[in-house]
């Protein structure tokens, strides 16, 4: 006598199917813990961005693409330095803000990339660049700026 097996919930067909029938199965049988990972999924999407994130307020792509010039940058002097040196947009403006991801550039400590981009931070951060922002153009001394 041979089997007659149904497969009523299409399970294995898919990874997105099986992914959504768990989810379903662990709402069915833990409904408080549900409820609680629901909750927090609704208080980070009502958490403003800006305050839960510790990123640049827009990538460098998108403001080489809204500004005519970069010294509307509130980091100009720095994000024109990693541009200049042929770092990616997006990268120039993640280190323009401060943040040391060199290993955005590349993982290899001897790409010559990396290395331009660590001195270029480097005397940045020598010259007190990130502890208050500039209010003026004529407050960044130009000389310590590596080219």
């Amino acid at each position: 006598m041979a089997l007659d097996y149904r497969n009523p919930n299409d399970w294995g067909r898919s990874p997105l199917t099986d992914s959504a029938l768990r989810k379903q199965q662990f709402k069915a049988e833990n409904p408080e813990q549900w409820a609680a990972m629901i909750e927090s999924d609704i208080e980070a999407l009502s958490t403003p961005i800006f305050e839960s994130e510790d990123y640049p307020p827009f990538t460098g792509t998108e403001f080489l693409a809204t500004h005519e010039t970069i010294d509307d940058h509130p980091y100009s002097a720095a994000f024109g330095q990693f541009l200049g040196n042929g770092i990616d947009p997006d990268i120039a403006n993640i280190l323009a803000f401060g943040s040391k991801r060199f290993d955005l550039i590349s993982d290899d400590f001897d790409d010559p990339i990396r290395q331009l981009a660590t001195r270029i931070y480097s005397r940045f951060e020598e010259m007190g660049y990130w502890d208050k922002l500039p209010q003026s153009s004529s407050n960044i001394d130009y000389d310590y700026i590596p080219y």
